[in-house]
């Protein structure tokens, strides 16, 4: 009787230990949501305080797979407030690095989400292109791709694939992959600003593509609700009614998709 009173109580304890583990994870992950929404919206100072926060938290629960996916996401976070400053590509590779190695880790713990899938081939691309390594950056968009056919009806998986290999040229690019991802998205998204937004980087991918008909197209749908898209939009029809839209014009919206959040998160106008 004596020795399973005293192993009842050791199981209550390990049960209590377990259960509060789980509640400070929780919480760590419910504050790791909030800074990531405070990011989109435009503070950029969220996401140093972010990775450590996490890093502490994978110190005390290294099994838990949610934590290392989070760390993963702060560290890109972390890599996108970066290109506010002077670029430091060692630096900005080493973030990178570290967000590959925490989805990896992730992976490791549990393989069933697409958004990790997708997400540590993104971070492979995004190091690989840093470090000019060819064969790198196609293992990482062979490891988007894979996780758009297991799951072609995540949005989190093509949104990761369509922002993070649109930065390529289009000779280097998928454009078709591209396309069909933001048209996806484009169908799912609430509408106002982010629509905005989404519409003029399907235009510009049109264009690129010499398809000034869908350009246009595109371009009427934005509805005014992004005051920066309306801009870029005035500012791309004058420019083919001169001849071809100027890159720097296209590369300004596109250096937006996951350094600049606010231009499609932000509440209120664009001012």
């Amino acid at each position: 009787m004596r020795k399973s009173v005293l192993f009842l109580s050791a199981l209550s304890i390990i049960t209590a230990v377990a259960l509060a583990a789980s509640t400070q994870d929780d919480d760590v992950l419910s504050r790791a949501r909030s800074s990531q929404l405070e990011f989109r919206e435009g503070n950029l100072e969220v996401a140093k305080p972010l990775v450590k926060m996490l890093e502490d938290a994978v110190a005390q629960s290294p099994d838990n797979a949610r934590l290392w996916e989070a760390l993963g996401h702060a560290n890109m976070t972390l890599q996108g407030s970066m290109y506010a400053g002077p670029l430091d590509i060692p630096g900005m590779t080493a973030v990178g690095e570290r967000a590959r190695d925490a989805y990896a880790r992730s992976l490791a713990l549990d393989a069933s989400s697409t958004l990790v899938k997708a997400s540590h081939g993104m971070s492979q691309m995004v190091v690989s292109q840093l470090k000019g390594d060819g064969p790198g950056m196609a293992a990482g968009i062979d490891e988007m791709n894979a996780a758009v056919r297991e799951s072609p009806k995540s949005i989190a998986a093509r949104l990761t694939r369509a922002f993070t290999i649109i930065h390529l040229p289009p000779a280097m690019r998928d454009t078709n992959a591209v396309t069909e991802d933001l048209q996806f998205i484009l169908g799912a998204a609430p509408g106002g600003r982010r629509e905005d937004v989404l519409h003029v980087l399907l235009g510009d991918v049109y264009a690129e593509m010499g398809d000034l008909k869908g350009a246009r197209a595109e371009y009427k749908e934005v509805s005014g609700a992004s005051a920066f898209a309306a801009e870029q939009v005035r500012s791309r029809l004058t420019d083919l009614e001169k001849g071809a839209i100027q890159p720097a014009s296209i590369a300004q919206v596109r250096m937006g998709t996951g350094t600049r959040c606010a231009m499609c998160h932000a509440p209120g106008t664009d001012n």
